[in-house]
């Protein structure tokens, strides 16, 4: 096996980078939509309606706030990544 050059290896860490962002973004939104199916049935009873709407955009603000923490340690992780990819390259 031939060693990987140096734009290989940035090429793989986008690529890795790129399908985390793809699969976090796709399991946020099935996340999502399976979450909505009980509030939609719980709007629907009266006197839970209201308390349960409240409930579901807290839920909605926590699991978004989760996946964008998901989201940032991966975009730090790809920056250094790059500097220790251009420090390679430098030496």
């Amino acid at each position: 096996m031939s060693d990987l050059s140096i734009e290989q290896i940035r090429g793989l860490k986008d690529l890795i980078h790129d399908a985390i962002i793809i699969t976090v973004n796709t399991t946020e939104e099935t996340h999502h939509a399976l979450a909505r199916h009980p509030y939609a049935v719980l709007r629907r009873v009266p006197g839970i309606a209201q308390p349960a709407a409240l409930i579901e955009q807290t839920q909605i603000a926590i699991t978004r706030s989760a996946y964008q923490a998901v989201r940032t340690i991966a975009a730090l992780t790809a920056l250094l990544a790059t500097q220790l990819i251009d420090r390679v390259r430098q030496e």
